[in-house]
């Protein structure tokens, strides 16, 4: 069809580093809050209905608030590969 959409829950208080390098990502929050942030510094508050894209394969935060997990729906395009996974833990970026 085009994309993959993917259901991401990220803990409560946690923090991910997240890199896209061959799909562009469209992501809306269906529960929590949390942010989004850029390697440049600039940060996107998140909360339930918010919607962010990041068309430019960047490095980037994703934040929960402490106070429950954050949920977001996410559509990749193109879609992912069977052996692209996206991990949100770990030292280095996920790179699907």
């Amino acid at each position: 069809m085009g994309f993959t959409v993917c259901r991401t829950v990220v803990h409560a208080g946690s923090e991910s580093l997240l890199e896209y390098k061959n799909n562009l990502e469209f992501c809306y929050c269906i529960d929590g809050e949390g942010e989004v942030e850029d390697m440049q510094g600039n940060v996107l508050l998140l909360r339930k209905g918010d919607i962010y894209v990041l068309d430019k394969h960047g490095r980037h935060f994703l934040r929960a608030a402490q106070g429950g997990d954050l949920i977001v729906v996410c559509v990749f395009n193109p879609p992912l590969k069977d052996t692209e996974r996206c991990s949100l833990s770990g030292k280095e970026p996920s790179s699907c």
